[in-house]
This record gives structure tokens, C-alpha cells and sequence, in this order.
């Protein structure tokens, strides 16, 4: 039985809010411990960590799901430190000065101020909320910000800081999706005329290869990220709940025409240039290890499949825990 946790997202866009509220609205599930929501929150306004804090300690809940942007590399989140702050991140680094600083193992030098951006009324009022926080005795956080389990030293730094006995994050990008549905064999034949602007990636269940009895075809941006909704389409409703029971929550099934959809995903990277002569930005495609070979389902134009769904194999093994 998933245990119940309070759903905080912070600094995230309306769109993606909406198709996070479907989400627990219509499975309220998140894998891999589970946790379900018991509460969700959106903030959309005083976006900051010192805020973020303060949510915690206000809360009744002792399970949380954050939902906030993450660093590429997986050094931190896509939120300023504290309101106002000049820098518009949060670094493991400042959480780790943070502490330091408690502890009396270190002061606070110009070159440190000036890197964090914050006041010293703003770094004395963030200490004092840690204390708070941790005496709260949170027991789980799942993070669902993209990469940040990518860098465990980054992740246990953010778990320490909050004193969380567990902390979970995915290595990889985190989507949200309220794709349409449809279930017919002639949907299915001639849904690739429901492509517009190109760049759409398949994926065909059950198989990658030959004529599939479900299709999942998302629309990508610049950086191959799903953008638009896109659909999932079935021959018929028996395959389409049997679908949703292996791959997205073993006791859902499909309702209307719309499915809120959650997954992590495989995205192209921007990279600055390494040598001179370099174009200004290069895409470079994640390598991900899969279990499954790319035969059971896939994309069959792809030597990586992007799409990692809740049930499926991969998922458990790209949530990156620090205890």
C-alpha cells in the first residue's frame, strides 16, 4: 500500500501543474517505495528554497514529493536560494556552505557571500529554518527534479540539509503528460496523420518492430523532450487497460479521452564546445542502459528508447536514493 505524502510543486509551469494535479488525480501513485499524494500544493509565487522551507515546517506530513526544476548536471534546483537572490539556483555547494558554517568548521568570505548572492539577514534566517525542518524528523522526500540524482553527492547534500532519512531523485528527465486517447483499429492505422510540425517519436507496444496494437508518439522539442501532449491509441479498450496495468499502475485503467501520464525520459543534452572550431552547442544523446532490448517495445528508428515508464523495468533503477 503506497503511503501518503504531501505534493509540493514550486516554480513549475501552469501547464505542467495541470498534468501533475491529473497525475494524482487519476492514479495517485509514484513509484518505486509508492508514495500517493495526500495533499498537493502549487507555488507559484515566493519561489524560493528559504520558501521551500518554510512549507516543510508548516506542513502535518512527514512523506513529501517535491516537484522542481533540476540541474542538467544534477549540482542542484532551478529556484533561487532566497527571495531576491541574485543567483537564480541552488547549489548543493550553498547547502553544503550552509552547514559548514553551523558547525563552525568554516566562515563566510566575500568570495563565498558573493557566490551565494544572499544577505546576511537572508543566510541567518535559512540556517534557522534547517533547524526547524530537521526537527521534524521527515522520514521520506522523493524529488521528482530532473537529474538530480544524477550527482548522489549533490542528492545526500539536499537530504542532510533537510534531515530526511531517505531522499529519492531520477537521474534523468521527469515528465508530466496529459496525452488524448483513442481505441479503434482504424485510430490506430491512421494515427500518424495527427502529427503536425514533424519531429514525433512512436513508441509501438508490443513490439518495436510490425504492426503494433498500441501506439504512444509524443511531439519533441529542440532538446528531443516531449512538448506537446500527444496521444496513446489502442485496437481495442481490453488492450489499452492492460496496457495501463503492466507499464503505468497495476490497478489503473484508462477514463475519458484524455490519460494523465508520468515517466522519466531519455532527452538530448546542449553542451558547450570543447574544442575551438566547435559549434556554439552540440546535442548529445544520453547513453542509458536498458534492460529490455530494443525488440520487446520500442521506437524502431532509435538506438535508445526515451521512454521509461512507471512499471516498466528501468524506472526503479533510475531513482537514485541517499539514505
Amino acid at each position: 500500500m503506497a503511503a501518503p505524502a504531501h505534493v509540493i510543486t514550486l516554480g513549475i509551469e501552469a501547464a505542467i501543474n495541470k498534468n501533475i494535479r491529473a497525475w494524482f488525480k487519476q492514479f495517485n501513485f509514484l513509484p518505486p517505495i509508492p508514495l500517493s499524494a495526500g495533499r498537493v500544493d502549487t507555488v507559484t509565487s515566493q519561489v524560493s528554497f528559504e520558501h521551500l522551507l518554510e512549507l516543510l515546517i508548516a506542513s502535518p506530513w512527514k512523506n513529501f514529493i517535491l516537484i522542481i526544476h533540476g540541474h542538467e548536471d544534477g549540482s542542484g534546483l532551478h529556484i533561487p536560494l532566497a527571495p531576491s537572490q541574485s543567483k537564480p539556483h541552488t547549489e548543493h555547494w550553498d547547502l553544503q556552505k550552509l552547514m559548514d558554517v553551523d558547525a563552525g568548521v568554516s566562515t563566510m568570505s566575500g568570495a563565498d557571500t558573493a557566490r551565494m548572492g544572499i544577505s546576511k539577514h537572508h543566510f541567518a534566517r535559512i540556517i534557522d529554518l534547517m533547524h526547524k525542518v530537521r526537527d521534524k524528523k521527515i522520514d521520506c522526500i522523493e524529488f521528482r527534479s530532473c537529474n538530480l540524482g544524477k550527482n548522489i553527492m549533490s542528492l545526500n547534500r539536499f537530504r542532510q540539509f533537510l534531515g530526511a532519512r531517505l531522499a529519492g531523485a531520477p537521474d534523468l528527465h521527469t515528465l508530466f503528460g496529459l496525452p488524448g486517447t483513442l481505441v479503434g483499429p482504424e485510430f490506430l492505422q491512421t494515427h500518424g496523420r495527427h502529427h503536425p510540425g514533424g519531429n514525433w517519436e512512436t513508441y509501438k507496444f508490443p513490439h518495436a518492430f510490425g504492426d503494433p496494437h498500441l501506439v504512444c508518439c509524443f511531439q519533441l522539442n529542440h532538446l528531443q523532450k516531449p512538448e506537446s501532449g500527444g496521444h496513446i491509441i489502442a485496437d481495442t479498450a481490453a488492450t489499452f487497460d492492460a496496457w495501463v496495468k503492466q507499464y503505468v499502475m497495476a490497478t489503473g485503467s484508462r477514463s475519458g479521452h484524455e490519460m494523465a501520464m508520468h515517466a522519466l525520459w531519455i532527452a538530448d543534452m546542449k553542451v558547450k564546445p570543447q574544442h575551438k572550431g566547435d559549434p556554439d552547442h552540440r546535442p548529445v544523446l544520453l547513453t542509458v542502459e536498458t534492460k529490455d532490448p530494443l525488440g520487446t517495445w520500442g521506437n524502431d528508428t532509435l538506438p535508445v528508447r526515451r521512454l521509461i515508464p512507471p512499471l516498466s523495468d528501468d524506472y526503479r533503477k533510475h531513482i537514485i536514493f541517499s539514505r
